[in-house]
Order: structure tokens, then sequence, then C-alpha cells
């Protein structure tokens, strides 16, 4: 009975709680390993440049990023193909998941900047999934865990 009571508890407090910062500028770095739709390895590491100003109940950023995809050529050989993004972030603050999702640009070697989107949740780490239409692979999704640190920049007291 105890055991339920508790899970109850969490479960409230989780979707029930607002996270509550200070407000300002924030820099927050990330990093991030996953796999495509189609079982391949891809790594990431971001920088996002955020607002967050109190009376809203999310808050935004800027972030640019690279990503790795492990490709193997006809030998077998392995190597990494390294890409761009720019994306516009936004992830709410009523909950303490902190569900977010992020419109932007990729681009890489013999590819033109293309769209991508992404959702994710969690709190430091966060699981998330993104959708790329790279027209040379046929691997559109993307799921993977992100570990990120926000950290307060020009917020007195800090």
């Amino acid at each position: 009975m105890k055991k339920r009571i508790l899970i109850c508890i969490f479960l409230a407090m989780t979707f029930n709680s607002k996270v509550l910062a200070q407000e300002g500028w924030y820099i927050s770095p990330g990093v991030q390993i996953g796999i495509d739709s189609r079982g391949k390895i891809f790594r990431s590491a971001q920088v996002t440049l955020g607002l967050l100003i109190e009376e809203y109940h999310f808050t935004s950023g800027l972030t640019i990023g690279y990503k790795w995809f492990r490709k193997f050529d006809k030998s077998g050989k392995k190597s990494w193909n390294r890409y761009n993004y720019y994306d516009l972030q936004s992830h709410a603050l009523e909950s303490i998941i902190q569900p977010g999702i992020g419109f932007g640009l990729i681009q890489g070697d013999n590819m033109p900047l293309t769209p991508r989107f992404k959702l994710w949740a969690g709190w430091f780490v966060l699981g998330s999934y993104e959708f790329i239409n790279m027209k040379n692979d046929d691997s559109k999704h993307y799921f993977g865990l992100f570990g990120v640190l926000p950290l307060p920049i020009g917020v007195s007291g800090i």
C-alpha cells in the first residue's frame, strides 16, 4: 500500500510541478547519442542560448549543433559524417519532465539545407525524437538520449 501511495505522490508531483528558476539568459550545452530507424548509431553536441521570462510558461532558445552519423564504406571501414544544425527550440516549464519542441535546419557535405523537427522530454537527461528528411539516406527517424546542463548567465546573485 505504501508503495502505491508513493507512486501516486511521485506522479502527482511530476505532472503538476512547476520548475522554479530565476529570470534571465541561460546557456545550455548538451551531448546526445542515439540510433536511427535502421539501427545506425549517431551522436551530437550542441549549445543553446535561451531566455527565461517568469511571466511565461515556457522558455525559448537558439541552438547550434553538430551531428555525426556513423557510416561504413563497401570495405566495411567505419567513418563519421558531420552535419551542422541550427534550431529554434522551446520547452514548457509547467512540468518537471519539461517537454520541448524544436524546428530548424541541418546541412552537411553533399546535402543542402534540410528542415528538421525535434521533440524531447526529461530533466538533465532527455529522451528525444527527431525527423530529418535526408535525401541521401533512407532513415528519417532518429531516437536518442540527451544530457544537458542549463547554466544561468547574466543573472544577479549567481
